[in-house]
């Protein structure tokens, strides 16, 4: 049963639908949709070593233009709608977190913006922050895409190294790859938070 699952999933990354569906998750990700994007990214770079496609190039292009319309998205609903009336945003804890994110920026705003790539909740909260505190557009947008671009490198290379521990066992490599990507994002969270505190 896992044999012909894993086997499905490598033709179906390695198929013409591939890229649409790691376009499309890595854009809804970026927005305040929480989608495992990591996955997808994992599974192409099981489906590389076993079968030469996709190449890593597209994959990394794809998550770069994914993610940079998303963060841009992101951060125009951030700029046009007060934090404040967001639900998520309401009560004592969103305050303490939108205050923090404001602070951040105030002190290194291109530091958090790619930092908080590799942290699930922090990219979306620092989105939309940079659009409230009016991040300027023109330095928001190359930080937004080589954040994109460093991360798809990242969890690409991350996928390919445990995919040749774990051969063509792409459900494998994805457990693997989330769990280590978890761990990376917490501790980025953590080196921002130690960063926000110094400065």
């Amino acid at each position: 049963m896992l044999q012909a699952i894993n086997t499905w999933l490598l033709a179906a990354v390695s198929g013409g639908w591939g890229l649409r569906a790691l376009f499309l998750a890595a854009f809804l990700d970026a927005l305040i949709i929480p989608i495992p994007t990591e996955l997808v990214v994992l599974a192409t770079a099981t489906s590389f070593r076993a079968w030469g496609s996709p190449l890593p190039v597209w994959v990394v292009l794809v998550c770069t233009l994914a993610f940079t319309l998303g963060d841009v998205c992101t951060y125009w609903l951030g700029r046009l709608v007060p934090l404040r009336r967001i639900v998520f945003f309401r009560g004592a804890g969103g305050k303490a977190v939108i205050s923090w994110a404001h602070r951040a920026f105030e002190y290194g705003g291109g530091f958090f913006t790619v930092a908080s790539r590799f942290v699930p909740s922090g990219r979306t909260i620092i989105n939309l922050t940079a659009g409230a505190a009016r991040y300027p557009l023109g330095r928001y947008i190359p930080l937004s895409a080589l954040a994109g671009c460093l991360w798809g490198i990242y969890m690409w290379m991350l996928g390919y190294l445990a995919s040749a521990w774990l051969a063509n066992n792409p459900l494998a490599v994805m457990v693997l790859g989330f769990l280590v990507g978890m761990v990376v994002g917490l501790f980025c969270d953590m080196l921002m938070k130690a960063v926000s505190r110094h400065r």
